[in-house]
């Protein structure tokens, strides 16, 4: 047997014998081992999942009022199967719906292996552009028009945000969330922050398809899935309280107005303006309204509410005070200066508001009539770092954990930042007379003077702002804890301050006696930043009841001159509507 001799036909068993074997592995790998994956391959290629959009959540106000809606809209589509000449189809389209000939082509030659759902062209077109196309259809089987919806705002409000259409940068990063490159996403305020919750999960048709991929038949109903409703989303905001601000203010200025619950953070209406309309920004802007907005320059694209930064001015005193008498370097009783229209420092003069002076000052009287003289002789005695750690203990520098994703951070110099920006030699403690002022290098947000003033309020424990009540998941409510700290002050120095933002308004030589209101008593502070660039910029901050608070505001006009006058004023008339009285001035 070992003596046979090897044959050329024993060679050819043995190729033929492996070439089976081989075979055989192979037939049970792609059967048995890998069987199923296979099948599920094969499977896919015979169908085909037509995603079904799901309705965006609504946002509501306290009070149930929709802020923001889904509206019907009529979008043009193509069904590729049925396109006879593309060229002469695209240039129908183009006449009609004022888009590029090119640009449809490009869509057409883009989706052109997409022959199982229709293609989309156009976005809210208007009724008669669809009956116009409709009227067309004989000769353009191809065109279906689609009944949809979009979002429709029914505040212009910057808080609220607007949808978009997504970028690209958006797809790569949410296309595992199950995002597509048509869809619409929160791009801005509240629509963007809370995007997880209003957008819903999409549905599906599931197609069979032949190996051309078109469609054959109806949806096989059994593997179908019905899309799921965003939630809806319920806020603090007052509709008819925001509305009433806006109608206050002046909406040809730069200016902000805030309204908050001290007792829980709630906002209940914040305007800034001037604004824009949001409504614009859902589909496709128009360039002329693009380049308006943009170019103007009170820019009305800006959150002035918490993405801007001023110079506080004289509303910043009470954050001064509390940093005196919490580091013992004065005594509230102490007559501190006797104002005669400013103080001399270092050869230099720094002025009172009050060219005549105030007289003989202790703190209480200086809050009240804001002298500035007495705040000149604090600043003698302050340690800028010290001051600085203070003010951050404040939370007054870092953005307010609000929920809105754009916030920016206040302002407020070390020896460090002087040091860097002017040499050790290139400032002086004169410097500090500005700072205790709310001048100089301080830059605080709209937000975050009123979130102080809250925290006061409320005896010390800030409630951090918010304007989301609720989620509506199907019934059941989602609530969100924003969280709270605690000022640095003792009760018995926020009661002092209490009584002294009564007296700025209700009392002799009052600087504030503009926002009184009948049968309503509200403690204020003026505040008149000067402005490089401009008029005095105008606050006030009010309180009410000072004597049982329930809301704190903040009222700021650009370049609106004294505090004291249309601050004040404003002020006044926003909180009269909330209380259902009257100014008296």
């Amino acid at each position: 047997m070992f003596g046979h001799k090897f044959r050329k036909e024993d060679g050819l068993f043995v190729v033929i014998l492996v070439l089976f074997v081989i075979l055989f592995i192979s037939l049970f790998e792609l059967q048995i081992v890998e069987g199923e994956h296979y099948k599920s391959f094969a499977k896919k290629n015979m169908t085909r999942l037509v995603k079904k959009p799901s309705p965006r959540g609504i946002i509501y106000d306290t009070y149930l009022n929709p802020l923001v809606e889904n509206v019907p809209s009529l979008g043009v589509y193509v069904d590729l199967r049925k396109v006879q000449n593309q060229e002469k189809l695209a240039s129908f389209l183009s006449a009609k719906l004022n888009l590029k000939e090119k640009s449809i082509l490009n869509i057409l030659r883009k989706h052109r292996f997409i022959r199982f759902a229709p293609i989309l062209i156009a976005y809210d077109v208007d009724m008669k552009t669809a009956i116009e196309l409709e009227e067309n259809i004989e000769n353009y089987p191809s065109i279906i028009i689609k009944c949809e919806s979009k979002r429709n705002y029914l505040s212009q409000s910057h808080f609220l945000g607007y949808v978009g259409k997504i970028s690209q940068e958006e797809y790569k990063r949410k296309k595992r969330k199950g995002y597509d490159n048509l869809d619409y996403i929160g791009k801005y305020g509240l629509e963007k922050y809370y995007e997880e919750y209003l957008k819903g999960t999409k549905g599906y048709d599931v197609l069979q398809v032949d190996a051309a991929g078109t469609a054959m038949g109806s949806p096989n109903k059994e593997h179908s899935k019905k899309p799921i409703s965003g939630k809806d989303v319920v806020l603090t905001i007052n509709k008819k309280l925001q509305k009433e601000v806006k109608n206050i203010l002046p909406n040809d200025s730069s200016c902000v107005a805030i309204v908050i619950n001290v007792k829980t953070g709630g906002i209940l209406a914040s305007v800034s303006y001037p604004n824009y309309d949001p409504n614009q920004f859902v589909v496709k802007i128009e360039n002329d309204y693009w380049q308006r907005i943009i170019n103007n320059p009170k820019k009305p694209l800006l959150n002035k509410i918490c993405d801007a930064t001023y110079p506080p001015g004289s509303v910043f005193k009470l954050v001064t005070s509390a940093y005196a008498l919490e580091s013992d370097l004065v005594d509230k009783e102490e007559i501190l200066v006797d104002c005669e229209g400013g103080v001399e420092y270092g050869g230099r003069f720094f002025g009172c508001w009050k060219e005549e002076g105030h007289g003989e000052m202790n703190m209480k009287d200086a809050i009240i009539q804001s002298c500035d003289s007495y705040f000149y002789k604090i600043a003698e005695k302050i340690k800028l770092d010290s001051f600085y750690t203070y003010v951050k203990k404040n939370n007054l520098l870092d953005p307010a954990g609000i929920d809105l994703l754009s916030k920016r951070k206040g302002f407020f110099p070390t020896v460090e930042w002087y040091n860097d920006h002017y040499s050790e030699q290139g400032w002086t403690r004169g410097n500090f007379l500005n700072l205790v002022m709310g001048q100089g290098e301080v830059l605080l947000t709209p937000l975050s003077v009123v979130t102080y003033y809250a925290g006061l309020a409320n005896k010390g424990t800030v409630k951090v702002p918010h304007y989301l009540k609720y989620i509506d998941d199907d019934g059941r409510r989602i609530e969100k804890d924003f969280g709270s700290y605690k000022l640095p002050i003792s009760q018995e120095n926020i009661e002092f301050f209490l009584d002294a933002l009564d007296k700025a308004v209700n009392g002799n030589n009052a600087t504030g006696i503009m926002a009184r209101l009948d049968g309503v008593k509200i403690g204020g502070k003026t505040g008149s930043a000067e402005n490089y660039e401009g008029n005095t910029h105008s606050w006030f901050t009010a309180i009410a009841p000072i004597d049982n608070p329930r809301v704190a505001s903040v009222v700021f006009v650009e370049n609106g001159g004294s505090g004291g006058g249309i601050a004040a004023r404003l002020t006044g008339k926003i909180l009269a509507v909330y209380f259902h009285t009257q100014t008296i001035y």
